[in-house]
């Protein structure tokens, strides 16, 4: 696994860095300041580095060589641009919560859509950049670990895991991929604990690699739970009718990059199309494939508000091979342009 120095410098308040080539990311950065220094850290140690209290609440713990735990409540207080360069490296990012808002006329309606899952992998060396907004909290855990041999070391089949993440492990993908989970209440504790240190002094250095070896299995589930979903085509006629919905959502919810068809859906709940579509409308108030398209727009602001990938790489994350597709749904759910909501952060 390769985690390099992180580097960060002041930049204009206005800068797109989508719009920079990689001259111009060159240029920015030269001479940028260091602010964490993973590889010459010892084992069980923080190594990070604020340059003019740049930040507040960000404590990067390194474990050893493939492992690394990031608790990330902090605030930039100035406008920066920040660059790392990672290769072979597996990556869960737990956000807190999720918002989405609404607008009924004037008035402004924020909805807690709970918390998400970022899995980001990435087998080749590849150079990451991001503008974190100004003034306003970042609230996540972020794991980092070797990606080439995690299986083997974990004990785990890999026909149990998502061929996509299979693929990379593999060498048959080399390019970055990223997904986008919803999870379910019963991770907001394990996140929640992060944030309120329940440990000190030599302590902590235990409690960061339980609490890292926690989060890993977490994630890796979810990524096997997304599978197992997918190859289940098994009829369950016994579950009571809402249920199946229900089943039909928490479905959604994993595969909404890729949802299965109608047919095959209805087939996998042991119901016919017409009830699902049905009572899909019914118990969520909107179809399956709106829902599918609102699961991807929610996915595409997170990445967006991120600012680590150029909007074309957002589309294809969350589904969308015609980028102007994506634009184009965007533009429908949100009466802007992905461009302009990720300059606006409207959240």
């Amino acid at each position: 696994m390769k985690f390099g120095d992180e580097t960060c410098v002041e930049v204009s308040p206005d800068l797109d860095i989508d719009q920079l080539s990689q001259k111009g990311l060159d240029k920015l950065f030269a001479g940028a300041a260091r602010i964490t220094h993973f590889h010459s850290a010892a084992d069980s140690s923080f190594y990070h580095d604020f340059p003019n209290l740049m930040f507040d609440g960000l404590a990067c713990f390194r474990i050893d060589a493939d492992r690394i735990l990031e608790i990330d409540d902090a605030v930039v207080r100035k406008p920066l641009a920040i660059s790392n360069t990672v290769e072979d490296i597996l990556s869960f990012q737990f956000v807190s919560t999720v918002k989405r808002s609404e607008f009924l006329g004037k008035r402004k309606h924020v909805h807690d859509l709970g918390p998400a899952l970022v899995v980001s992998c990435i087998p080749r060396r590849t150079t990451t950049y991001r503008v974190p907004k100004t003034n306003v909290p970042i609230r996540h855990v972020v794991i980092h670990t070797t990606l080439s041999g995690l299986l083997e070391r974990l004990g785990e089949r890999r026909d149990a895991y998502p061929e996509w993440l299979v693929d990379s492990m593999e060498g048959r993908h080399s390019k970055p991929r990223q997904r986008v989970y919803f999870l379910e209440e019963v991770h907001r504790d394990a996140i929640w604990s992060c944030f309120h240190l329940p440990v000190s002094g030599s302590l902590q250095g235990h409690w960061m690699r339980a609490k890292f070896d926690e989060l890993l299995c977490a994630g890796l589930q979810i990524l096997k739970n997304s599978q197992a979903l997918s190859d289940d085509h098994t009829l369950d006629l016994d579950l009571p009718y809402g249920e199946k919905i229900r089943k039909a959502r928490t479905i959604l919810n994993m595969e909404y990059v890729n949802p299965p068809a109608l047919p095959q859906l209805a087939q996998q709940l042991g119901i016919s199309e017409t009830q699902l579509k049905s009572g899909f409308k019914r118990l969520h108030g909107t179809t399956v494939m709106q829902y599918c398209i609102e699961k991807r727009m929610q996915a595409a602001k997170l990445l967006l508000k991120d600012n680590r990938h150029s909007i074309s790489d957002i589309a294809d994350i969350v589904g969308y091979e015609d980028h102007s597709a994506f634009s184009r749904a965007f533009r429908r759910l949100n009466e802007c342009t992905p461009k302009q909501w990720r300059r606006s952060r409207i959240d």
